[in-house]
């Protein structure tokens, strides 16, 4: 078999390997984008969860502190009616101001806490919805792909067999060359001619060209856009 002759066979086996990859659509990008979603959604309502609980912990420190603060107060203020004298009043007053000061202090801490916990139980809340409808589409898609994976294995496997026992009949220098133009022409490399053009980018060949891909040896290119050409015999 010729060079050209297997490089035909090679681009056949190539697309249609294509158009099983084609049946199946945009569906492996989607399934990977919900998947991709789903994790982040995961992530982000454990970050939420984690940080709530970090909250709560913090609001009951803080009102633990508040009710200790709270009772000094009160038995400072007790104890201004038994001072004698305006220095003892004085000091008293101070260290009830600086209590006060510090209650004051942590119950604006509690406000941001509770309304950062409000904000973080809205946004959980939404993103728990989300990940249930997200769920149901990831399996739907990737029940889908799944099916049409399984539909086209056995044919995928059969050409892929073929296209290994190819490869080894073609010298490396012409695969190189395929699979360079392949890459270039969204998978097309190998093309007859047709009408004394070129099936690719239909360029017309000159009757020289074309008759040295008609004899059917070597291994020729279009000059404009480097399909590799070859002759379809119709007689």
């Amino acid at each position: 078999m010729t060079a050209i002759n297997s490089l035909v066979q090679l681009q056949d086996i190539d697309s249609q390997l294509m158009d099983l990859e084609e049946l199946q659509g945009d569906l492996p990008s989607k399934v990977e984008d919900l998947s991709f979603r789903l994790e982040e959604l995961k992530s982000s309502i454990h970050a939420a969860k984690t940080r709530i609980a970090e909250i709560d912990a913090e609001i009951r420190q803080l009102e633990g502190h508040e009710s200790d603060r709270r009772t000094k107060v009160d038995k400072l203020r007790d104890q201004l009616y038994l001072v004698k004298t305006n220095r003892e009043y004085d000091a008293l007053m101070s260290e009830i101001d600086h209590l006060e000061e510090e209650i004051d202090t942590e119950e604006n801490r509690e406000l941001d806490l509770m309304q950062e916990k409000e904000q973080l139980e809205e946004q959980l809340k939404f993103d728990e919805s989300q990940i249930g409808e997200l769920d149901v589409q990831l399996k739907t898609q990737a029940g889908e792909l799944e099916k049409r994976v399984a539909s086209s294995k056995e044919e995928e496997i059969r050409l892929s067999q073929n296209r290994e026992e190819i490869l080894p009949t073609i010298e490396s220098r012409f695969i190189s060359k395929y699979d360079r133009v392949r890459q270039a022409k969204n998978g097309i490399a190998v093309v007859p001619i047709v009408n004394h053009s070129c099936g690719g980018c239909h360029s017309k060949i000159t009757p020289q060209h074309e008759t040295e891909v008609r004899k059917g040896e070597g291994v020729h290119q279009c000059s404009t856009c480097r399909r590799i050409l070859h002759w379809i015999n119709t007689a």
